[in-house]
């Protein structure tokens, strides 16, 4: 999945609290002729115990973060709902963990196969499920760790469900790099059970290859990931213009993608992106922080077998690169 994986901040509060001190600072004070009223704000709201995320995005098609192209005709249509439940919030080592619930789902206009081979019929618009369930831990101001559980239960071309535990660290360098901040993270992304990608099918359709004796077969395995997420907010620019330049690099166990085409590579892939986003301010802010964003993410498939198994799905044929073009509106409340 995008990485699906990007972030929006809270500020409702802030903004209630100022109002309300303004108000106050305007009320008359009840006193004797003369006296000075008083200008005390009011003591901030208590923070949400629950908040949600809603986030729909449209594009040109689905890549996933491990480079399956599952479609690139027609758009998809993918829609994320998250739960947020907030249960600490401290200044120790841990200084706040949260459970995060949720699901992902993707759609195609263009109708995607449900039986293989990829364009045979019948067809379905509706091509993927992903249950999300996670801890997200703040360490020592600077950090945080997120341990996140997925399956991706598939729709289409008779792909059968995996399972997978995400486990991810995020620095946060603001205090050092102010608003360039890198925003580095390190991943760990394991397989539980089934594949994520297609190393398992070449040898199922084609039989076995004059490597399969003397290399490991597929089977569930893992994966390392590492990038940044720089960013700049223009605030003088459309309500607060934010420009990312997410970038990040896979490296995978030669399990993951296999070794029926030949050796594994060091890297998988090669992921560089782009995202503008813009707050609508025109939304009071008690219905949510409602944002627009538009993004670009280009893929660059480094190893040879990744870059022949995409034959079986939506290209039908050996890719060296893919692109995906996006919009999408979010609302975090």
């Amino acid at each position: 999945m995008t990485n699906q994986r990007k972030k929006i901040t809270q500020y409702t509060f802030g903004a209630l609290v100022a109002v309300l001190a303004l108000l106050c600072g305007s009320v008359a004070h009840a006193g004797p002729p003369g006296a000075a009223a008083p200008m005390m704000a009011p003591p901030p709201p208590p923070a949400s115990p629950i908040d949600m995320l809603l986030n729909v995005e449209v594009g040109n098609a689905y890549v996933t973060p491990r480079g399956m192209i599952v479609h690139d005709e027609g758009l998809t249509i993918q829609p994320l709902m998250l739960g947020f439940i907030n249960l600490y919030q401290g200044d120790g080592f841990i200084d706040h963990g949260k459970i995060v619930a949720g699901l992902w789902n993707d759609f195609s206009t263009y109708p995607v196969s449900i039986n293989a081979p990829y364009g045979s019929q019948p067809k379905t618009h509706y091509t993927e499920i992903d249950p999300i369930f996670g801890v997200s831990l703040g360490l020592m101001k600077r950090f945080t760790l997120d341990v996140t559980y997925t399956a991706f239960v598939e729709q289409i071309l008779n792909i059968g469900t995996s399972n997978h535990l995400d486990t991810k660290l995020t620095f946060d360098d603001s205090d050092y790099l102010h608003a360039f901040a890198l925003h580095p993270y390190f991943e760990y992304w394991q397989e539980l059970t089934g594949k994520a990608t297609d190393a398992d099918v070449p040898e199922a359709v084609f039989g076995p290859s004059s490597r399969s004796a003397s290399h490991p077969q597929p089977g569930s395995s893992y994966y390392f990931d590492a990038g940044i997420d720089p960013g700049y907010t223009f605030t003088n620019v459309l309500g607060g213009l934010k420009i990312e330049a997410p970038c990040s690099v896979l490296l995978p166990n030669e399990r993951f993608y296999g070794t029926y085409y030949g050796p594994s590579s060091t890297v998988g892939l090669f992921e560089l992106g782009t995202k503008a986003t813009i707050p609508i301010s025109c939304i009071p802010a008690s219905y949510g922080h409602w944002s627009f964003h538009v993004g670009f993410n280009f893929f660059d498939f480094v190893d040879n077998n990744l870059y022949h198994l995409n034959e079986f799905n939506a290209p039908g044929k050996p890719k060296r690169s893919a692109y995906t073009v996006y919009t999408g509106v979010s609302a975090f409340f």
